[in-house]
């Protein structure tokens, strides 16, 4: 069940969860396209990645501009002909200010990048992957959608409870189509951003499993629902956290 001949995109590729998912696929036999706003970030991953043998290539995406998501799926079609999988990482946090102190244009950056982003984004490759008959698209939650944020803002947490329904409206209309669309939803994961706190030796001691989760724990399960192991499973929300979060 390996992605051989598949073409991907991930978006929020440049490191972290976004450059753990675009290796894995890579790995699996899918050529990639690693997206980002940080051009020279996003190819340093595409020729590390290139470099163990595997196909991938950066390419420059603003996801708060739908002009930049058009002529990334534009130059990806041009060159594949085809988008067999989309992975919806980018994303920004913003901050976590109390409500009463979030500003308007605080609210529209991130709900623009990370919710109108991402349904332009999912919008713009479900038209090619209804005319192929099939595709993938997996989105990247959080848990601050379950839980009301516990360390995000409004703005953020807003935003990822929209993509997890988002997920949902996508998934109904592809299902006819040959397209499954589901969500990840990392918990505490070790990346940049967080190994101020998440490399602390009481980082786990809340999580059942009593240890902060990889990037690669995350890539896995993005495989899973990109592969076609996960035929079946569409519309779902699905949580990599240890146990720390257990419903939906």
């Amino acid at each position: 069940m390996d992605l051989k001949g598949k073409t991907a995109i991930v978006t929020g590729a440049s490191k972290g969860i976004g450059r753990a998912i675009a290796e894995k696929l890579a790995a699996e036999g899918a050529f990639v396209y690693l997206a980002d706003i940080d051009f020279a970030g996003v190819t340093e991953s595409a020729v590390a990645i290139a470099k163990q043998g595997y196909g991938a290539k950066a390419i420059k995406v603003d996801i708060s501009k739908a002009e930049s998501i058009q002529c990334m799926v534009k130059a990806v079609m041009g060159e594949a002909a085809r988008i067999d999988i989309l992975v919806n990482n980018a994303g920004i946090f913003g901050s976590n200010k109390p409500i009463d102190q979030i500003s308007i244009e605080e609210w529209d950056s991130v709900i623009s990048v990370n919710l109108r982003g991402t349904h332009i984004c999912s919008q713009m490759v479900i038209r090619e992957m209804v005319a192929q008959g099939h595709g993938k698209i997996v989105n990247v939650g959080s848990m601050s959608a379950q839980t009301g944020g516990l360390k995000a803002g409004v703005n953020y947490t807003a935003s990822k409870g929209g993509i997890h329904a988002l997920t949902k409206a996508y998934a109904r209309y592809g299902a006819t189509h040959g397209i499954t669309v589901n969500t990840v939803v990392p918990g505490f994961i070790l990346t940049d951003m967080t190994k101020s706190w998440a490399a602390s030796p009481d980082a786990g001691r809340d999580i059942p499993m009593e240890r902060v989760g990889t990037v690669e724990d995350v890539a896995n399960v993005a495989f899973f629902l990109a592969s076609p192991l996960s035929d079946y499973v569409t519309g779902q929300v699905v949580n990599v956290n240890g146990g720390i979060v257990m419903s939906n």
